[in-house]
């Protein structure tokens, strides 16, 4: 069992099973706890291929404490791992070895590169986590990069896509008769696998709220925001015309898109020619509040017959326990409105990833199957029914048993302690700098007073709702 040292600890047990005391700690509000457990899995799991899976979950933490120097730290190596991963080659000795490991226990033993929903969010994260420092400069720069970086997380992963491909159909040449079980639906009628299909439904109708080649309109506003406080107003159209293309059904989109256009001295497109622009200035004395709130979709795993089974990952949608916030200010009152869909995001890109990797799964569980089959006619053949055969064959079966519960492990890796949604509101700086926020819980409700220092010409308010029992207003000055 030596070499599982190098796969990282998910290949055995699931990355949702090992996760499920710090999110025990974090639902309870124990965010410290939940800190130190995930700190302690990223120490254990440093130098493997889970060491992102943890260290994204602490940049998350550190940032929900308010410790934006710790969370900028763990979100620049996060990319070092990815680019680590990215710049090896497409083959390469290291990379053989990991695909020959996964074919030996399963595709946990490859490292996890990351969705793109993770790695747009770090640079989202990063914005925030420079602003939280004090350096907007820092924080312009970065949120000016989200674009460049969405361009290249595109190719990049044009690139892997193509690869997977290409892997895929060597996969199906060599293995003709398990690439035709491999593609047979008829398990898809068995009743054992309801939850399966009645999951891949579910998930089918969130990604369709999806926006398209992995984009965050999120993202798509930091980048604008620093592009107008910039006077950049022809640079910021631009990219609140991608945020309008993303979004073409919001009104908050269309409003952006409108108010940038007017300032650039542009051509309002017909369609948004009933659109009114904001009534107040959007580059100075302006607050904007945003809310990230609930747990964005992760992965469990769930058992699927092909008859042979498999253990699966599916995607597990999180509850929404607060729809909007609502800002009340000089006697006005203003509601956050829906800005990114991250469980969209997820889900879309699960959908075009899950097809081709479960023909490539079921391919490898078949020749297995098919080696074992005849590993077991070989002894029978060589040994005539003997008391040596039926012992040697009872012993290969218990062995061959055990092998495929141990490594029986669907890879359920991702970033857990992203917000579900984010939403955005705007308004004027307060005659009085002060504000009340109402989290719109229900009873378990209160509202929130804040009172912003004369020193602060915009903000930016991050309210961090990923836990009811744990909101964070994280007051970041636009100076």
């Amino acid at each position: 069992m030596l070499f599982l040292l190098g796969t990282g600890c998910s290949t055995i047990t699931t990355s949702s099973q090992q996760k499920q005391a710090m999110m025990e700690n974090f639902n309870a509000g124990n965010i410290p706890e939940a800190l130190a457990y995930a700190q302690k899995k990223h120490q254990q799991t440093a130098g493997t291929g889970d060491e992102l899976v943890w260290l994204l979950e602490c940049g998350s933490l550190h940032f929900l404490q308010g410790d934006f120097g710790a969370s900028l730290n763990d979100f620049r190596r996060c990319e070092e791992l990815i680019e680590n991963y990215d710049d090896r080659a497409t083959v390469s000795l290291r990379d053989t070895g990991d695909e020959m490991l996964s074919a030996f226990t399963n595709v946990n033993a490859l490292p996890y590169r990351g969705w793109c929903r993770d790695r747009v969010a770090i640079g989202l994260y990063k914005a925030l986590a420079y602003l939280g420092t004090g350096n907007e400069g820092a924080f312009r720069a970065q949120a000016k990069r989200l674009r460049e970086e969405h361009q290249k997380i595109q190719d990049d992963y044009q690139k892997f896509f193509e690869a997977e491909k290409k892997q895929l159909d060597q996969a199906k040449e060599k293995n003709a008769d398990s690439l035709a079980k491999a593609q047979d639906d008829a398990y898809l009628k068995d009743e054992r696998n309801a939850a399966y299909v009645a999951s891949q439904q579910q998930t089918t109708q969130v990604a369709h709220r999806g926006y398209g080649n992995f984009l965050n309109p999120a993202s798509l506003f930091l980048s604008g925001l620093a592009l107008l406080r910039d006077g950049t107003w022809d640079n910021a159209s631009i990219e609140f015309s991608r945020l309008y293309q993303a979004m073409p059904n919001s009104p908050l989109a269309q409003q952006y898109y409108v108010t940038a256009l007017l300032q650039a001295g542009r051509e309002i497109p017909p369609e948004l020619s009933a659109v009114q622009p904001f009534s107040f200035p959007l580059d100075d004395n302006c607050v904007y509040i945003l809310l990230g709130h609930d747990l964005s979709a992760s992965f469990e795993e769930m058992q699927i017959y092909f008859p042979i089974m498999i253990a699966w990952p599916v995607c597990l949608f999180h509850p929404a326990n607060l729809t909007n916030l609502s800002i009340q200010a000089d006697g006005a009152t203003y509601i956050t409105s829906p800005l990114a869909d991250m469980d969209a995001i997820l889900a879309q890109e699960f959908q075009m990833r899950m097809p081709g990797l479960l023909i490539r799964t079921l391919i490898g569980v078949f020749v297995k199957e098919a080696a074992y089959q005849a590993t077991i006619a070989a002894i029978r053949h060589k040994h005539q029914k003997s008391a040596t055969d039926e012992l040697l064959v009872a012993s290969a079966t218990i062995a061959w048993k055990t092998y495929q519960a141990l490594f029986n492990t669907a890879d359920t890796r991702s970033w857990n302690l992203l917000p579900k949604e984010y939403q955005l509101a705007q308004l004027p700086m307060p005659s009085d700098r002060t504000l009340t926020i109402n989290l719109n819980q229900g009873a378990v409700s209160s509202p929130v007073q804040l009172t912003l220092l004369d020193s602060c010409g915009s903000a930016i308010i991050y309210v961090n709702a990923m836990n009811p029992r744990n909101v964070a207003f994280q007051v970041l000055p636009l100076n």
